[in-house]
């Protein structure tokens, strides 16, 4: 049996052990905190200014070449510039109603709906796979396309052009095939009509820098 005096000294070395235990872990554990929040600070928040941008899809047929336009959508984006020509992207995200492609044909516009399913597949959607990194005027970024309720990975390429550090823009075009989303191409005139299978969205976006926060994770 230990003497009562060396059995206290053990359970005082014991709680200041254990005492000593808990502070470096709640020390990493701030630590930890500190420098995420240092890296969530640093990535700015830009929001779509729509009356400055721009989406078209563009499309062939039997008869003629087509055109449609979204007439509303919205796009969020997070990022960190690098002090150079670098720019560090970790949130995308890009919504439109599917019903808002507008060819100005009553027609068109009906048969577009119909192939998409709007109805049932309202939103059209696309946002960013990882984190991404464009260098320079020019870079690509991965994401997830939605469309008609099908979602595909679609590398974008695109113009990057910051107009300064409150804006910027980005522009570029994406083929994509109706297809790949189990679209069937729109038909007219008891289908003596018919829209080709591929289709190129152009885009030109810009950006605003903006004290709200990322809407969606």
């Amino acid at each position: 049996m230990y003497p009562t005096k060396v059995i206290g000294l053990i359970d005082y070395k014991h709680v200041k052990t254990e005492k000593m235990k808990t502070f470096k872990f709640y020390t990493l554990l701030t630590s930890m905190l500190f420098f995420l929040a240092l890296g969530v600070k640093a990535q700015d928040y830009y929001k779509l200014q729509q009356a400055n941008s721009k989406l078209v899809v563009e499309g062939t047929s039997t008869v003629h070449d087509w055109q449609v336009e979204s007439t509303q959508f919205n796009a969020e984006t997070l990022l960190k510039r690098d002090g150079t020509n670098g720019v560090h992207i970790s949130h995308v995200e890009f919504t439109s109603p599917a019903e808002s492609l507008k060819s100005g044909k009553r027609l068109m516009d009906s048969k577009i709906q119909e192939a998409l399913d709007t109805k049932k597949h309202p939103e059209i959607k696309f946002t960013l796979k990882n984190d991404d990194s464009v260098s320079g005027e020019k870079g690509t970024i991965t994401g997830l396309l939605t469309i008609a309720g099908q979602t595909k990975e679609v590398d974008v390429t695109i113009d990057f052009d910051d107009l300064n550090p409150q804006r910027f823009s980005v522009s570029g075009e994406v083929p994509l095939k109706m297809s790949e989303f189990n679209i069937d191409p729109p038909t007219a005139m008891m289908g003596t009509i018919k829209t080709g299978n591929e289709v190129l969205v152009k885009f030109d976006l810009e950006f605003q820098r903006s004290n709200e926060t990322f809407s969606r994770k």
